[in-house]
């Protein structure tokens, strides 16, 4: 098993850097078992607060369908502030719309974790159902792939979209249910989750665009002292700017440099706490100085965010292998697979 699992590494990596520098990111509108446009599956669970079990048929009107956990620790914050968001749409909608969210119980043996959830909406005023997915049954029936995330349907049962928490999920939400309502069309959808306002840049924001542009094209290249030289004008230019730290650590990164990146990975992080790219790089820095029990969170917490990257997901991996936890580490070991051959499919249509 142990020999497997190494040698399933091994091919990704190989694939990773085979492709790494012609494949784009994958389609987000799809899960592990479906696709956009399958009919997806009803379900019936009992309500996180008691009671009968409540029946989810999609179809007949559009649908919010919410996956969401609270262990770890991290992802607690993200999914209780997506089940609030999601609770105002839902009175916003006024029944054209169904939502239902599904806690997907990561140990179904204490009851804790629901009592937090229970006491949460009553403190919000959740009134939006929240069933309970005490042995994951429909997280695995749908083939959820991360959470917390929404899974809209479309009025004949269908799969729309899969949105990822992000900072602006409730605009994808509603302008995507908009859509579906036939209250908007694409171009006004377009226009709504457009920036607001056109940025005027100064003097001292071009010359930090370019550096940074110019930082990327020498990545690309692999001329990675350039690089650092690039961005780390960047950094010098505008401080408070993450970006120009965030490419700053996974140049050194990529020159083998590990500690020097964990140092700037810690810089980024002053400058934004919650920067999914920095929590990566950090967590990718303490692992490949072989500190597996810092990297861990690190990397968990990265692993969560919209879009996470395939090296941390192969990080992770490696990480439970080591610790022993087979089937963790042959489920990111699958999905690290699943997203290279999705990233070359979508390079090459």
């Amino acid at each position: 098993m142990w020999l497997r699992i190494r040698k399933i590494s091994a091919i990704v990596l190989g694939t990773l850097f085979l492709f790494a520098s012609v494949v784009s990111a994958a389609s987000a509108n799809r899960l592990r078992n479906h696709d956009h446009g399958d009919a997806l599956p009803a379900f019936s669970l009992p309500p996180i607060t008691g009671g009968k079990a409540v029946q989810v048929s999609p179809g007949g009107k559009p649908m919010a369908l919410t996956f969401f956990s609270i262990r770890p620790e991290f992802r607690k914050k993200r999914s209780l502030a997506l089940l609030a968001a999601l609770n105002e749409l839902d009175k916003a909608f006024q029944a054209k719309v169904r939502f239902v969210a599904v806690f997907c119980d990561d140990d179904p043996g204490n009851n804790k974790d629901r009592k937090t959830i229970r006491a949460y909406m009553q403190e919000r005023h959740i009134t939006l159902p929240v069933l309970a997915d005490k042995n994951r049954e429909v997280h695995n029936l749908y083939g959820i792939f991360m959470m917390p995330l929404v899974v809209l349907i479309d009025a004949k049962g269908r799969l729309h979209e899969v949105i990822p928490y992000t900072y602006n999920i409730r605009e994808l939400v509603e302008g995507n249910l908009r859509l579906l309502l036939g209250e908007w069309d694409k171009k006004k959808l377009a226009a709504f989750l457009a920036p607001k306002k056109t940025k005027v840049y100064s003097k001292e924001e071009k010359e930090f665009i370019r550096r940074l542009n110019y930082g990327k094209v020498m990545m690309n290249r692999k001329m990675y002292p350039q690089a650092i030289r690039e961005f780390s004008t960047a950094t010098k230019l505008m401080p408070k700017k993450i970006d120009g730290w965030v490419e700053l650590g996974f140049a050194y990164l990529a020159m083998k440099k590990p500690a020097e990146a964990e140092r700037i990975f810690r810089k980024a992080l002053t400058v934004d706490s919650e920067s999914d790219a920095a929590i990566a790089g950090l967590g990718l820095a303490l692992y490949h100085q072989d500190r597996a029990q810092e990297a861990l969170p690190e990397l968990e917490n990265a692993f969560i965010a919209p879009k996470p990257r395939l090296e941390v997901i192969l990080a992770l991996a490696d990480l439970y292998e080591r610790k022993g936890q087979i089937k963790k580490a042959i489920r990111f070991n699958k999905l690290a697979v699943t997203r290279l051959l999705t990233m070359y499919e979508h390079h090459w249509q």
